[in-house]
């Protein structure tokens, strides 16, 4: 695959530029199988998607991968098959998630079959949310700021993600992923943490907005998962790094098969709680 890139080359001291076009050979890797799932404490159904990855300056949507067989058990003996609800899309039906438990998700797709295992871990309760208003300062802008309150549980080893839902919609940039470990906080109360991102648009929350806050007890190799993701989605700039693929927990069973996975099958805990700013 062909593609051009044009590099400007300035001299420091120097009041021209020179352009140079050069042509780069870019090899197309071997698909791989994407896979975006998760159960949770909360009743079902669980979705796991299935799609395959494209060549990295194609702009196609990734296609699904249909007729694929998926299993999901645990570690008390429960197994179910789970069925294909749109192309690439698969749900459980009866499954249902558990504190303590360790689950299994098996794939059999495209001749290889794959496996990701993951766990629901322990989660202490939400306090509450509240929505604090503030004047302009040096370091905030005006408006609403919405603040969590609730306990940690003794114990270093809990991670957790905040998801805020502004007027039903999830905010879902870069900037907007909290996920936080209670290695610096562990089994204290928190209160007032601050749940908005300061960057670009939605700086603040205003009167009338109704705000949902979901928060996720995560396992480890999950949260530096999500950390991972975080830092690629904000690789950029002069000094950005070569891009590369975050962690998975997805495995071909064969070792020496060449069809590897990417992406996540996850379990997590969801506690919630919502406001309206009056």
């Amino acid at each position: 695959m062909k593609r051009t890139i044009l590099l400007l080359l300035a001299a420091t001291f120097s009041l021209s530029a020179c352009e140079e076009v050069i042509d780069v050979d870019i090899p197309e890797g071997q698909p791989l199988l994407v896979v975006d799932g998760a159960v949770t404490d909360q009743p079902g159904p669980y979705l796991v998607k299935l799609t395959k990855t494209v060549p990295y300056f194609d702009e196609q949507a990734l296609p699904p991968v249909p007729g694929a067989v998926l299993t999901i058990s645990d570690n008390e003996g429960n197994r179910e098959i789970l069925r294909e609800q749109a192309p690439g899309v698969y749900a459980t039906n009866t499954f249902r998630g558990k504190i303590g438990n360790r689950y299994t998700l098996t794939i059999q797709a495209e001749g290889e079959e794959y496996q990701a295992e993951t766990e629901i871990r322990r989660t202490p309760p939400i306090d509450s949310i509240r929505a604090e208003f503030r004047e302009e300062t040096t370091l905030d802008e005006e408006g609403y700021y919405v603040l969590y309150y609730g306990p940690e549980l003794p114990g270093i080893g809990d991670y957790y993600r905040f998801k805020v839902f502004r007027n039903g919609r999830l905010l879902n940039r870069p900037s907007d992923l909290f996920v936080r470990s209670d290695e610096l906080v562990d089994s204290r109360y928190i209160g007032a943490f601050e749940l908005n991102n300061n960057q670009g648009e939605e700086e603040t929350f205003e009167l009338g907005d109704s705000i949902r806050v979901e928060m996720n007890s995560l396992p480890r190799d999950y949260y530096f998962f999500l950390n991972e993701v975080v830092t690629q989605l904000n690789n950029s700039g002069l000094f950005a790094a070569p891009p590369a693929n975050v962690r998975t927990n997805v495995r071909n069973v064969q070792p020496k098969s060449p069809r590897k996975a990417v992406g996540y099958f996850a379990g997590y805990t969801v506690r919630q709680d919502s406001l309206v700013i009056k």
